[in-house]
């Protein structure tokens, strides 16, 4: 079997997660609101791009990776639809289930980020402070943290640009799901109070 770090670095190097190549696959899975995976699946296919489409990525894929590997086209094929549907989908539920809490622990007026936001200042959600203007929300699991991923993605300097083209704030929240009950809660929720200090 194929080491999931194999398969995630040449899935990133040859840009199959790209819009250009598969979609905006959140921007779309928001605007279907699917109840199940299958769904997304199914309205992929029949919307975007079919299931050759995806096979010759998937070919694609396996012929940039050295036999060395020994990485079969079967994994690949089921890499590419692991991420693009299953994982996917559970981003996508998840990201309800913030959108929730958020409007919960902070105020009911939390929104989704527009998808330019996300892909230019990794702003997830945002809230209008008490001025109007718009206070970005990023949210990342506490995993993030443990692999240092906060060193090869710069998610600070995005998010002050983004602070400087509005001339507001921004703050990352971090999270942890319990697996048992996929409850979130938030990790550091002194972060939430400052957020509360401006709306």
């Amino acid at each position: 079997m194929a080491s999931e770090k194999v398969l995630n670095n040449y899935y990133n190097i040859g840009g199959y997660n790209k819009p250009a190549r598969i979609g905006y696959m959140m921007n779309m899975i928001r605007q279907l609101k699917p109840l199940t995976e299958d769904e997304w699946k199914i309205w992929y296919f029949d919307n975007v791009h079919d299931e050759s489409y995806l096979n010759g990525l998937a070919a694609e894929m396996h012929d940039s990776i050295p036999a060395s590997y020994a990485v079969s086209l079967q994994e690949c094929k089921d890499y590419i639809y692991d991420v693009m549907f299953r994982r996917t989908f559970q981003g996508y539920n998840k990201e309800k289930l913030a959108l929730q809490l958020l409007r919960r622990e902070i105020s009911h007026s939390v929104q989704e980020a527009p998808k330019e936001w996300d892909t230019n200042y990794f702003i997830d959600f945002y809230v209008n402070d008490r001025a109007g203007k718009p206070i970005g929300i990023q949210l990342k699991p506490e995993s993030f943290y443990y692999g240092h991923y906060q060193y090869v993605v710069d998610i600070r300097g995005k998010m002050q640009a983004f602070c400087d083209l509005y001339q507001t704030s921004a703050f990352v929240l971090q999270y942890s799901v319990d697996n048992r009950t996929d409850r979130i809660s938030i990790s550091n929720p002194t972060v939430i109070e400052e957020i509360r200090n401006l709306i």
